[in-house]
């Protein structure tokens, strides 16, 4: 999956660039964009599948790895039922990956609401699970910070949570074990 990582500087530049142009204009960025991240990853000694439409860029390998950013993201194919996503949250990049015959799903986005409050729902949620690390950070007026990994007998489970006293940003993760 190294050509994801690879692709991610110039992914996140084109999609900055799709996403604040168009009409007309929008089109010849999506096919500028779509061709500088293959040629990114071929240069990695990778090849990747490309799609850019209505402002998100879905990037495919050819194990079936993607990542999406930008647009309405969506969970990524095959996300573990068991683990819930709160209706809260707007998803801005979504991922899979196959590591060892063993898959990763991620998300990031914004979330609408308190950052205790979310990070109390993941808490909640997965009682069946358990806590493997739990750390919260008060930076005082710059915010909170929430690091939570919690386990069963299949996944792990990744939230980072953290607020600037005006955003509420999340990162969930879940691996096979």
């Amino acid at each position: 999956m190294k050509k994801i990582i690879i692709t991610i500087s110039v992914l996140s530049v084109a999609a900055m660039l799709v996403l604040a142009l168009g009409g007309c204009t929008q089109n010849i960025a999506s096919k500028i964009a779509a061709k500088a991240i293959q040629n990114a990853a071929a240069k990695a000694g990778e090849s990747v599948n490309v799609n850019v439409n209505n402002g998100q860029v879905d990037i495919t390998d050819k194990e079936g790895n993607s990542v999406s950013i930008g647009g309405s993201s969506t969970l990524p194919k095959g996300w573990p039922d068991i683990i819930p996503v709160d209706k809260n949250i707007t998803i801005q990049t979504s991922g899979s990956q196959k590591t060892d015959n063993k898959m990763n799903y991620n998300i990031s986005g914004v979330y609408n609401g308190k950052s205790e409050d979310l990070y109390n729902y993941y808490k909640g949620a997965l009682t069946g699970f358990t806590v493997d690390n739990d750390t919260t950070t008060d930076s005082g007026k710059d915010g909170k910070f929430y690091n939570l990994q919690l386990s069963n007998d299949k996944y792990v489970f990744t939230a980072f949570i953290t607020d600037d006293t005006k955003v509420v940003t999340v990162i969930l993760g879940v691996s096979e074990k």
